[in-house]
């Protein structure tokens, strides 16, 4: 594997140097404000990153070939005040252009919110794009979600390539979306524009239950009284499914797989057949996932595999759990516009520095309500395990696991991104 250097900007916990040390990075130069965070960043990475990007003179940071970095947010956000260039914060950007002319790496990998692409009418896009063309640097970009690189978040965001004196043409426009409006219209500015081989996923390969603990500490789970309030929003709007046949999932015995199959009892039957009767088709009824004292059964890792041995105890289960994730449990006026509960198997809410979203647990009419962990949001943005428990055995807290979470970059879409640039922009 050929090795490459690189300098990282606003580093966080360093979501950009798991994927590109994976692919033969060197981290030359790392900087990062805010002082936790850079402590958590020494401890998972072993280095320890510059503080404030603004007093750090641009001649002394070393030579390298790829310059990255997930420039604050909270000025396009809108998660966020959304103030823009307005916003001292916005200005962040510059110190990026600063060190791009003063170093000229070979390639630039830029992320940030996806509000960015229409923000102040696609004007600070604009500015942006027209900055890095100035300073030599063919631009294109695109917005990717999350949740079709392997981790179950719903998390959109920019990326912004710029490859320093690359071949030039205009932007190829597909669709209508926002980013093809943006196009549309840079095309016509006479920029420095170029068609970067995006990754295309649209298929979404992990569930939210696939990355939940096992074991989750009481603390986490929200009180049976605001849990109450919480659920009666979802009951209000909960519609039953269309009449038809709707299977929700396999018993464990014997027999072909007809005979295993279980359905749900609100769509139709299935076709009878002559070895029918009651014994083929089954159907599931909404139950408690508890002992009856309010306190859920381990969520472990054989759920899907149907009823445990004996009908009591630590061998119980049941034959189908549903994990509707929430937005932001512990509140019950919501801050966020969008849906206050999902649908089983749809991807989390995004992660934000801000915000704790959670899941609902267990089978209509009845769920347990949970926050997510703090393991569970490092899972989400596609960090190892062994990160978090470093962090945590160092005494890191989980307001700041949290934070540091929610501002990562998604480490799975900087290593498909990463792949790419590597192999055709850094050889």
């Amino acid at each position: 594997m050929e090795m490459f250097k690189y300098a990282s900007l606003f580093s966080g916990i360093g979501g950009f140097e798991t994927a590109l040390n994976k692919l033969g990075g060197e981290c030359v130069f790392a900087s990062e404000i805010d002082q936790k965070t850079a402590k958590s960043f020494e401890i998972v990475h072993g280095i320890k990153p510059h503080g404030d990007i603004t007093k750090i003179d641009a001649t002394e940071i070393p030579n390298h070939d790829l310059l990255v970095g997930g420039f604050p947010c909270q000025a396009f956000s809108i998660a966020g005040k959304r103030k823009g260039f307005e916003d001292t914060r916005g200005t962040l950007f510059f110190e990026v252009a600063r060190i791009a002319a003063e170093k000229k790496p070979k390639v630039l990998l830029l992320e940030n919110v996806k509000g960015l692409v229409s923000h102040d009418k696609g004007r600070t896009l604009e500015v942006i794009i027209q900055t890095l063309s100035e300073l030599g640097y063919a631009v294109d970009f695109e917005v990717l979600n999350s949740k079709y690189f392997g981790v179950p978040q719903n998390r959109e965001r920019i990326f912004i390539i710029g490859i320093l004196d690359g071949k030039t043409e205009p932007y190829k426009v597909v669709g209508n979306n926002s980013v093809a409006k943006a196009k549309k219209r840079l095309n016509k500015l006479g920029l420095k524009t170029f068609n970067f081989p995006f990754p295309s996923n649209n298929e979404v390969a992990t569930k939210l239950i696939d990355v939940l603990e096992e074991n989750v500490a009481e603390k986490y789970y929200i009180k049976e009284e605001k849990a109450k309030k919480l659920l009666e929003k979802l009951n209000e709007k909960y519609q039953a499914p269309a009449n038809d046949l709707k299977m929700v999932g396999h018993l464990e015995m014997k027999g072909a797989d007809c005979v295993k199959r279980v359905y749900d009892p609100t769509g139709i039957c299935p076709t009878l057949t002559t070895m029918g009767g009651g014994h083929r088709e089954k159907i599931i009824e909404p139950q408690q996932f508890s002992d009856g004292y309010g306190i859920s059964y381990c969520v472990d890792a054989s759920y899907g595999k149907g009823i445990g041995p004996g009908s009591i105890g630590k061998g119980r289960r049941t034959h189908v759990l549903e994990v509707r994730p929430v937005l932001t449990p512990d509140r019950l006026n919501k801050r966020q516009n969008g849906r206050r509960f999902k649908e089983d198997g749809e991807p989390a809410f995004t992660l934000t520095a801000i915000d704790r979203h959670g899941i609902a647990i267990g089978h209509f009419p009845i769920y347990r309500i949970r926050k997510l962990t703090p393991l569970e949001c490092f899972r989400l943005q596609g960090f190892p395990d062994e990160f978090y428990h470093k962090l945590k055995g160092e005494g890191i807290s989980d307001s700041q696991l949290y934070k540091m979470a929610g501002n990562a970059v998604t480490v799975n879409v900087i290593g498909e991104l990463g792949k790419v640039i590597v192999n055709g922009y850094l050889k």
